[in-house]
């Protein structure tokens, strides 16, 4: 991805990856589907997607979301033979890795690329500062931040549909935002990315502090 640092943004493959699990405890929890969407300028011109055998039970609340049962999973093949496969490879070839909550995701797939610390693109920090004045709980979910910006989300909680609608959603609000300078490359964008999730921790952390010690520990858990 080195050669793309330089880049306009919206001229480089991204592939935005999704994925359903068996819960959100990284290194316990498992994927038991993954999705990926190549976008080339800013358009979805390749897809992949299959359920995945996870290795663990299903426990029945992640059922209830997603709809993915033990019986969906028993004879599907491992994440890690999904991200194996050609066709997989050729998705993957030159893009830049993005996801909706990337941290999550990331969790859930094997390293892939020349360099797994490169960082991932979320569409999930652009939202936070374009959609910041925004109220309720849940504002920020994907299927609420898609229907708030005229995005199409067929069915949440598929990984998919998810996928698409997370890329979808970076190539619409990127323009959006005010601070960033003319003629924005990938490289800047990583940047200014990882500049608001460290201001972001930073106002959460401060506001933290500011609770009750009961508060606080809810807000914690």
């Amino acid at each position: 991805m080195l050669r793309y640092f330089s880049d306009r943004w919206d001229t480089v493959p991204t592939v935005w990856i999704d994925t359903e699990t068996t819960g959100t405890r990284a290194g316990v929890d498992r994927a038991c589907s993954i999705a990926i969407v190549r976008f080339e300028c800013g358009l979805p011109v390749d897809s992949g997607s299959c359920l995945v055998n996870p290795g663990i039970p299903i426990p029945e609340a992640a059922t209830a979301i997603h709809g993915i049962k033990d019986s969906d999973v028993s004879g599907a093949c491992s994440i890690a033979e999904f991200f194996a496969h050609p066709s997989t490879q050729r998705m993957l070839l030159g893009a830049q890795p993005a996801a909706y909550n990337a941290p999550f995701d990331r969790n859930f797939v094997p390293p892939f690329g020349d360099d797994w610390t490169w960082p991932w693109l979320d569409s999930l920090s652009i939202v936070r500062i374009v959609d910041r004045y925004e109220r309720g709980h849940g504002r920020h979910r994907l299927e609420a931040t898609a229907a708030r910006h005229g995005v199409k989300l067929s069915k949440a909680h598929d990984a998919e549909s998810d996928a698409r609608a997370a890329g979808e959603l970076f190539y619409r609000l990127v323009p959006k935002l005010g601070d960033l300078p003319p003629g924005v490359t990938l490289g800047h964008l990583l940047r200014w990315q990882r500049e608001q999730e460290a201001q972001e921790w930073f106002r959460f952390s401060q506001w933290l502090s500011r609770q009750p010690p009961k508060e606080a520990a809810i807000g914690n858990g």
